[in-house]
């Protein structure tokens, strides 16, 4: 008898909610998954993100209703990538209009030096700026196989600068239409509350908890995840971010100052 040959996902985790909640829908199927880690040595989190997915990996392994093979997470280094002029320049003018993150940079030139088709977990969000950016560039054809349901775009009726940033991207239907409270409510439903609380999120941790200031912790404040970020760091990105006021306005002022000549 044959071997069944399962399909394969390769899609890019982070440790985070989104992406985690996208590999545990994933879990409940009958595909190889192969996670990927883009790795670009800035943000103080990186070591709790690879903590957070090599935990998650070993408890869905271990659950009794995972049907995917999860494949150990491939950590590719950002600085080793090639540079892919046509890509940047793409990204500038995205970033000009969208002001979408540096990642989208990196994650085109691997996808396209890789020949990789990735899954990005990207769910709806008014502060998601890849959202404005795709829903503003491009049209999203479905695509369903094996139970895979993914979104890519239409390079006919999309910008050609969002064709070199997301035309190797796939984009999950299910996330696509979901809050980050669906997705809380979603692990919970597939007996997968206990990943979710291993998930993590925070860029720049302070005594290893969330800092309360960073982009990713303003999001968990403004879209009904206040709960996941304690009280001290609610407390430190309190005064972090006044602190960052008051010296901004010092620095104006002295500026001020100079320009006039004192």
């Amino acid at each position: 008898m044959e071997n069944k040959i399962k399909p394969v996902v390769n899609i890019l985790w982070t440790g985070g909610l989104d992406s985690t909640c996208r590999i545990v829908e994933l879990s409940k199927l009958d595909v190889t998954v192969q996670p990927y880690y883009l790795n670009d040595h800035v943000r103080d989190s990186i070591k709790h993100e690879l903590k957070a997915i090599r935990t998650i990996t070993e408890v869905l392994r271990s659950k009794s209703d995972t049907l995917c093979d999860l494949k150990d997470v491939i950590i590719i280094d950002v600085k080793e990538l090639a540079e892919d002029n046509d890509i940047r320049l793409s990204w500038h003018k995205l970033h000009e209009r969208y002001k979408i993150g540096t990642q989208y940079d990196w994650i085109a030139r691997f996808a396209r030096q890789h020949e990789l088709l990735l899954e990005m977990s990207l769910e709806k969000s008014p502060r998601s700026k890849a959202c404005a950016a795709i829903n503003g560039e491009t049209q999203l054809l479905k695509e369903e196989k094996a139970g895979i349901a993914e979104y890519r775009i239409d390079r006919g009726a999309s910008s050609s600068d969002a064709v070199n940033l997301f035309e190797n991207l796939r984009f999950p239907v299910s996330l696509w239409s979901m809050t980050k409270e669906e997705e809380v409510a979603q692990m919970n439903a597939m007996n997968c509350g206990d990943v979710m609380k291993m998930t993590w999120f925070c860029y720049t941790p302070v005594f290893g908890l969330p800092c309360g200031h960073c982009n990713p912790c303003k999001d968990a404040l403004n879209e009904g995840m206040a709960y996941r970020v304690p009280k001290l760091g609610r407390a430190l990105g309190f005064c972090q971010h006044y602190t960052f006021h008051a010296l901004r306005h010092v620095y104006r002022e002295v500026k001020k100052k100079f320009s006039h000549g004192i």
